[in-house]
């Protein structure tokens, strides 16, 4: 009984792989097959393939593969001259103007590029002994604190009695240093929108310029 059952459940499998057949590599086999045409007498059409199969010329391929190597790179003129007004920054011996921009803002202008001039600046300020609180290379600036002049801090009954000094608070301002096309000019502001007051700007950047 139980080999029948077998041969049964055999037989339900191979009618099962007939049901289920697969027809995904059907078009391997595939023929191509001539347009179809129409009798004129009974009506005058042209039927045009709409992907016509092009007719590809058999190309024979070496029998060694070689690797193909990119093209060698060509430096273009316009590169060659930024690389050397590059070099020539680099190499220029820094010097430094105190000028006024159009608007009259003291801003102070180094001769050389970006990376000398932001390195410049910040060892100025460090031999200067300016305190820096952060900085963002990316945006050109570093975050400073300046002391405040204690003399205008009006002192406490407490603090006047037992003769101590008032701490004045520390003044925050921005030492931008920007690109421009004959090299890098310095200026201060108070915060990302307003510029210092032209007396801080001036005594700022003298001292800069001062330790550069």
């Amino acid at each position: 009984m139980r080999l029948v059952g077998l041969l049964i459940s055999l037989s339900l499998l191979s009618g099962c792989s007939w049901l289920f057949y697969d027809h995904d590599n059907d078009y391997l086999q595939s023929e191509e097959q001539a347009n179809i045409t129409v009798p004129k007498r009974i009506a005058s059409l042209e039927f045009k393939p709409r992907l016509p199969i092009p007719v590809v010329k058999e190309e024979k391929l070496a029998d060694e593969f070689v690797l193909p190597r990119p093209n060698p790179l060509k430096v273009f003129e316009d590169e060659e001259q930024k690389g050397a007004q590059l070099t020539d920054l680099q190499d220029k011996e820094l010097e430094s103007n105190l000028l006024k921009d159009g608007n009259g803002t003291p801003i102070l202008r180094l001769n050389v590029g970006f990376a000398r001039a932001w390195s410049a600046v910040g060892e100025a300020l460090k031999i200067a002994d300016i305190h820096m609180s952060d900085l963002n290379r990316s945006v050109g600036t570093y975050y400073i604190e300046l002391k405040g002049d204690s003399s205008a801090v009006e002192q406490g009954f407490w603090s006047g009695l037992f003769g101590s000094e008032p701490e004045a608070e520390a003044i925050a301002l921005q030492v931008k240093v920007n690109r421009a096309r004959s090299g890098v000019y310095i200026a201060i502001h108070e915060d990302q929108d307003n510029l210092a007051s032209d007396e801080q700007a001036k005594g700022l950047l003298t001292r800069i310029k001062e330790h550069l």
